[in-house]
């Protein structure tokens, strides 16, 4: 049985990330761009400290990208007002946040970054496809799936935590069905914040995740 463990949203001011990760790690996370720090926040909260060893793997994917820290380092090319830094450079690379979360994530093995095209557009489908896949090979322990994305007026991440291992108080069981059933809702990047509403309410058994790009089994939410 594939479980939910952990279902984390947040949104931030942009001023207040750094002190969300010095909250989170205990010191700054220097040369980190945005959606790094957004990465580190979401894993460690939700992996327990006793799980952060465990093979993992990361799957995310974002609106924003590494759009800010792109411009910046264009800006220093293409005006000549400074030369470019190497770490400059790695900002612009959204599979850099790996790398960098690792030493607080020692377990993680795996992370893929998929990029959206459209603000409101979301695939957690095919997140919760390849992380089910994944664990029902035992390829992994657990999945991360995460939305992370930054801009100037806000920092947004939602994220959550499945597994295969019995563990007490989870938040749903996942599942893939050929027949979609119960409560149906859009695959956007809010996802996992409705989710959370939607296990705290006591009505409805079965919550089904609409799938935009003709998946032939539907991902569902079932209450334990």
């Amino acid at each position: 049985m594939i479980g939910v463990d952990t279902v984390f949203s947040r949104h931030l001011a942009p001023e207040a990330l750094p002190g969300a990760v010095r909250t989170a790690v205990g010191k700054p996370l220097r040369r980190a761009s945005p959606l790094t720090q957004l990465a580190l926040i979401g894993a460690l909260a939700c992996l327990p400290p006793d799980r952060r060893d465990l093979p993992t793997a990361l799957l995310w994917q974002s609106t924003s990208g590494a759009r800010s820290e792109t411009l910046i380092l264009l800006d220093e090319i293409c005006r000549g007002s400074a030369e470019p830094m190497p770490y400059d450079f790695l900002a612009t690379q959204p599979a850099i946040a790996a790398a960098q979360i690792l030493p607080f994530l020692p377990g993680l093995q795996t992370a893929i970054y998929l990029p959206l095209e459209q603000a409101q557009q979301a695939n957690w489908s095919l997140l919760f496809h390849l992380a089910a896949d994944w664990l029902n090979r035992g390829r992994y322990a657990q999945v991360l799936c995460a939305q992370f994305d930054y801009a100037d007026t806000a920092a947004d991440m939602h994220c959550l935590s499945l597994s295969a291992a019995a563990l007490e108080n989870r938040a749903a069981r996942l599942h893939l069905s050929d027949t979609p059933s119960g409560e149906i809702q859009p695959d956007t990047p809010d996802f996992p914040a409705r989710l959370a509403k939607w296990l705290a309410r006591t009505d409805g058994e079965t919550l089904s995740l609409h799938a935009p790009f003709a998946m032939k089994q539907a991902v569902e939410f079932t209450r334990l």
